[in-house]
């Protein structure tokens, strides 16, 4: 009888240990949020009737235009937490799944233990050196790896923080880019980071599986990213590298020779609190088309001429790029920025056509060598965080 009330004492207080380890010290919170980005934008050789190729900020020629308009709602307890955002404007037309276009990410998650959880649903890719929202970035413009990587990711998500600021994330979702699957293979993730100051972020993410984008069919990709943040008194500075393999099993072809490699430096020195100028060097290689493709103009017989999709052999590209950015910023919810920049495509096709093709068919107005953007935008954002008491 003493070993059973023993035994029964020890397992009500390993569930009593349990139970409290779950509680938090937060009262819980529901967040309202909303953010609008507004822009003008001019592209040399441009052309009223497309998109730009390359872009989704600032994507239409000659154009005043919206960027995004979105809305969020978050809730966060000490056993549960979900969140909501609501978009459109550019950035979800050009980049979203039509189905699920006006959701940005949509997700709910219980606590498992102390510092773990576990969430499911729409999320935002947890792989990249930036954003896609112009607010979190040092400049609105995002680079071509941004642009060419993953903006959005449905599954499940483990997350785990430590107490000396390491975070880690693993992920189990649908496919890169994919809101729905288009295979019978799920694609797994990986994110860790570290702040290991005031001074100095460092992130590693990365997904794997197979996948159907560019030129692969059914092809394993295996897609990664590093970057760090280094942040000075008046200078902050962005470094990030994202680098791909991919292979074609389901055509019996080996892993392809040239991964896709993408770089950005970012340097941004404030005037003072409210001005601030900066300068950014990038490069996106994608010679095998593992994530992008060539669009070439392709002549008809009666002269005319149209755009298309390349296959391999002619489809891959390597653009250089370069950014300048001035930015006034008022307040800390709001920011106005004037940017300018080159892209330079010196093995593209497409030289010896006339400026301004263009094809109503194709939906975008092709690059030349080289192109030159210049953009305004105007954002504002704010968010408001309402405590209840338990």
């Amino acid at each position: 009888m003493k070993k059973t009330l023993l035994l029964l004492l020890t397992l009500w207080t390993i569930d009593a240990s349990a139970q409290d380890s779950l509680k938090a010290d937060i009262d819980p919170t529901l967040t309202f949020g909303a953010y609008a980005d507004g822009y003008y934008s001019w592209y040399s050789k441009g052309d009223d009737v497309a998109q730009q190729q390359h872009d989704c900020i600032g994507a239409y020629h000659n154009n005043f235009g919206l960027n995004i308009a979105q809305v969020t709602g978050a809730y966060t307890s000490d056993r549960v937490r979900g969140v909501a955002t609501f978009h459109f404007g550019d950035i979800p037309a050009i980049t979203w799944a039509n189905n699920y276009r006006f959701i940005q990410e949509a997700n709910a998650g219980v606590r498992l233990a102390e510092r773990l959880w576990l969430d499911v649903g729409f999320f935002k890719t947890h792989v990249g050196t930036e954003s896609f929202l112009p607010k979190d970035n040092l400049m609105s413009i995002i680079s071509l790896g941004t642009f060419y990587g993953p903006f959005y990711q449905s599954g499940a998500r483990l997350s785990y923080d430590t107490k000396n600021d390491w975070h880690f994330e693993a992920h189990a979702i649908n496919g890169y880019n994919l809101h729905i699957d288009n295979n019978e293979f799920k694609t797994f993730g990986l994110l860790v980071s570290k702040k290991w100051s005031d001074k100095v972020y460092t992130s590693y993410s990365g997904m794997a599986g197979q996948e159907n984008v560019g030129l692969l069919d059914d092809g394993y990709l295996v897609y990664q990213n590093v970057y760090t943040n280094l942040t000075f008194k008046k200078v902050d500075v962005q470094l990030g590298v994202d680098v791909a393999f991919a292979n074609e099993w389901k055509r019996n072809l080996d892993w392809l020779s040239e991964p896709l490699v993408a770089g950005l430096a970012t340097v941004k020195y404030h005037v003072n609190n409210e001005f601030a100028i900066g300068l950014r060097g990038e490069i996106f290689s994608d010679e095998q088309s593992i994530n992008s493709r060539r669009i070439n103009p392709v002549v008809a017989t009666d002269g005319s001429s149209r755009a298309a999709l390349t296959s391999r052999a002619n489809g891959g590209m390597t653009i250089y790029g370069g950014t300048i950015s001035l930015e006034y910023k008022p307040s800390e919810k709001g920011f106005f920025r004037i940017e300018s920049r080159m892209l330079y495509d010196p093995n593209s096709p497409l030289a010896n056509y006339p400026e301004g093709f263009s094809s109503r068919e194709a939906g975008v107005n092709p690059m030349l060598t080289g192109r030159t953007q210049v953009m305004a935008t105007v954002g504002v954002y704010f968010d408001k965080t309402f405590n209840f008491a338990r």
